[in-house]
């Protein structure tokens, strides 16, 4: 069966038939967790799939933790994917498109998925949807849209904290974007005699701050496949980023500011990225994450810290010496 996703104009609308709902297991605890992902493989490098609870140790700066969440590699996640609509990403609509709907191929049945696209503001185009039920994607773009006038990039992370806050079980979110935000503040320097307009480091722009941390609150994992970047640049004329169609070392500053910012992202949740804008250099990423999906167990635990804002490494062991783990995070700040 083939379904069909479609952004239209000027409103967003859903072609398609009602599709059912898979039932998540649900975890609730009555405090806050610090929680991450971990896979494990023998001395082989073979992924080890069917561990439970009693194998694991988690240390919080040297310190025994009490395992308060945990959940099997078969458990299904929640995967969140939002698109980037906006003029600055229009000539990578194609690739993104296409990029999309065969991320959301990989994924096991058992996953849930909804879709959504950002500009100003960021709606649901596909709400939470069992893998299962949904058959073959095709989800699609037509511009122009109100939608996709403006980038609020960091509002669209906040959108997604806020709506995964709501599902239980494990979760995560794909960006297909050029992490491009409207209100990223600058400042004026002088280089070579001539003033400048440079956007600020991330830790002078006090809404990405916010996001930010919203992202490190929370429970998901974030990965980015993101387009027109310093590492991957095109050809695209955006307003108060690229100065007319050539790159300068202005622009590719405030490239890098703009990547900086969704590394910071995938730093604090324990993601991934990746820079391109050919469909194979994708397939890199989409086995990263197909991979962590189908042999990641998820745990929690109850941090002892205060809010006191300092750094505290999280290390996960097995109760075999011979494995080997791989997590998804390696610490938190308690703030």
């Amino acid at each position: 069966m083939r379904r069909v996703f479609r952004l239209a104009v000027p409103f967003l609308a859903i072609v398609a038939c009602t599709l059912g709902q898979d039932a998540v297991p649900n975890f609730k605890v009555d405090v806050p967790l610090v929680s991450l992902d971990v896979g494990v493989t023998d001395s082989s490098n073979r992924p080890l799939t069917d561990l439970t609870k009693d194998d694991f140790l988690i240390y919080e700066d040297g310190q025994n933790r009490e395992i308060k969440h945990f959940s099997a590699v078969e458990t299904p996640y929640n995967i969140l994917a939002l698109f980037d609509c906006t003029g600055s990403t229009r000539e990578s609509w194609p690739f993104l498109l296409q990029s999309l709907n065969n991320f959301l191929r990989t994924l096991r049945p058992q996953d849930r998925i909804a879709v959504a696209a950002f500009g100003r503001p960021t709606s649901t185009i596909l709400d939470w949807t069992a893998r299962s039920s949904t058959g073959n994607f095709n989800i699609q773009m037509q511009m122009p849209s109100p939608l996709c006038d403006q980038t609020d990039f960091y509002g669209a992370v906040e959108w997604a904290v806020s709506k995964l806050r709501r599902v239980d079980g494990r979760k995560g979110v794909i960006f297909f974007t050029d992490g491009v935000h409207s209100g990223i503040p600058s400042r004026t320097v002088r280089v070579g005699g001539v003033s400048v307009a440079r956007f600020v480091d991330p830790g002078r722009d006090p809404d990405f701050l916010d996001a930010r941390d919203a992202v490190e609150r929370s429970e998901a994992v974030f990965y980015f496949i993101a387009v027109n970047t310093d590492l991957a640049p095109s050809n695209v004329d955006a307003s108060g980023l690229f100065p007319g169609t050539q790159y300068t070392a202005l622009s590719l500053y405030n490239l890098q500011q703009v990547r900086s910012r969704m590394e910071q992202i995938v730093q604090v949740s324990g993601g991934g990225i990746v820079y391109s804008q050919r469909n194979s250099d994708t397939g890199a990423l989409f086995e990263q994450v197909a991979h962590e999906l189908g042999t990641s167990y998820s745990l929690g635990f109850t941090p002892s810290s205060t809010l006191d804002g300092t750094y505290h490494r999280i290390e996960i062991r097995l109760r075999d010496a011979g494995m080997r783990v791989r997590q998804s995070r390696d610490g938190y700040y308690a703030r």
